[in-house]
């Protein structure tokens, strides 16, 4: 039988970097425990932001937590007779500023999990580990939560991790599984959310990788976050509906949104690394220290909340003066921007327009007297690299 272990490269990675911060949970794919032929032949897998906003006892808001929603679509092929497997779901416990405790036996910010087998939900157990090779003569080697509590608890650093796990039964043929889940994302002083998910889990399937995998990552409208580039080479392999992205450096891929959907699709697709989002401290919300155009979109409203009325270069100020123009439609004979509102999820070019000053609102005119008396700087670039700096991917 294979020996089934803990891909502990991933986990340490994951639990490392959140020492000075918050690191609740990861998501993961769905593994064979016991050994198997049975092969991933397509997996859609959906990663969805939602926000849950926190109030007290009069109704006020005072504070907000970012959710990931995980919905994977899985086909598998067993080439032999019809067969019940045990299939696991691995998970490192939080670590950082968090309370590690279990919930029940199970991870404390991972719910609402659900597998359904060819159109049946099955029953699922968790079992707490705290050793790499965990299953042993046929049965998972599992602690019990008084055992890893009363043994020198660390509710800050856990020493164990989890197993969901149940036995599904897979006919000859093609079989479908439908598996989600969601859970807490993590997050830091400096850092706005970040998650990673642990893509080379389905290596260990019968064909040692997945025949046609497509990722969608929905962070919502206007979000701005990064990924490392660890399981794709660079953009051109991402699809955005509406938004844009580039390299920002440090092997790591910068994306704007529109309507919120991110597209990667591969054929034969053998993941070499997890995947590690991040969004620094909302750039939407407490605005950036000078516009920069190849690094930054803009929003589809011009308000006093807009902090940055600064540029980096030329083309940038051009563009960044023209924006109440833009939110209005104009078509620009400058092609450097037109190209870059072109790319923006909100704008559409309306030819009949004609732009005048007199249309614009006192707020509008206030902002862009501010705008063209800043004018641009150069240095204002090391001001915008410090602030990327605490970005956490």
């Amino acid at each position: 039988m294979k020996k089934l272990t803990f891909i502990f490269l991933a986990l340490i990675t994951l639990r490392v970097f959140a020492n000075d911060s918050a690191y609740y949970a990861s998501g993961n794919q769905l593994i064979p425990i016991t050994e198997t032929d049975i092969c991933v032949t397509k997996e859609v897998l959906t990663i969805e932001k939602k926000t849950v906003y926190e109030q007290n006892d009069a109704g006020e808001t005072v504070g907000k937590q970012y959710f990931a929603y995980v919905t994977v679509d899985y086909t598998f092929f067993n080439p032999g007779p019809e067969k019940t497997i045990l299939v696991g779901f691995e998970a490192p416990s939080p670590n950082g500023d968090v309370d590690g405790t279990p919930k029940n036996g199970a991870h404390p910010y991972i719910s609402d999990f659900d597998v359904n087998v060819n159109s049946e939900l099955l029953e699922f157990k968790t079992s707490i580990v705290n050793t790499e090779n965990y299953y042993v003569n046929n049965k998972i080697n599992a602690k019990t939560e008084e055992e890893i509590i009363n043994n020198g608890f660390d509710q800050n650093s856990p020493d164990f991790y989890y197993v969901y796990h149940f036995n599904a039964n897979f006919k000859s043929g093609l079989n479908k599984i439908t598996h989600t889940y969601r859970f807490n994302m993590s997050g830091s002083v400096m850092g706005g959310y970040n998650f990673d998910y642990i893509l080379t889990a389905a290596n260990r399937w019968g064909n040692n990788q997945i025949d046609d995998f497509t990722l969608i990552i929905d962070m919502g409208i206007s979000e701005i976050f990064s990924m490392r580039n660890t399981f794709f080479d660079d953009k051109s392999e991402w699809k955005i509906p509406y938004g844009k992205c580039y390299d920002s450096g440090d092997e790591k891929t910068k994306f704007i949104t529109g309507t919120g959907r991110v597209i990667f699709h591969k054929k034969n697709f053998k993941p070499k690394g997890e995947l590690y989002l991040g969004s620094s401290r909302d750039e939407r919300e407490y605005g950036y220290p000078a516009f920069d155009y190849s690094i930054y979109g803009l929003p589809e409203y011009i308000n006093s909340d807009i902090s940055s009325t600064r540029s980096v270069d030329e083309n940038s100020f051009k563009i960044l003066r023209n924006l109440p123009f833009a939110l209005r439609g104009y078509v620009f004979k400058t092609e450097v921007i037109q190209e870059y509102y072109s790319s923006q999820w909100w704008y559409s070019p309306k030819p009949e327009y004609k732009a005048t000053l007199d249309e614009l609102s006192s707020e509008e005119i206030n902002w862009l007297e501010k705008v063209k008396s800043n004018k641009w700087d150069s240095e204002y670039k090391e001001d915008n690299k410090t602030y990327y700096r605490y970005a956490p991917y």
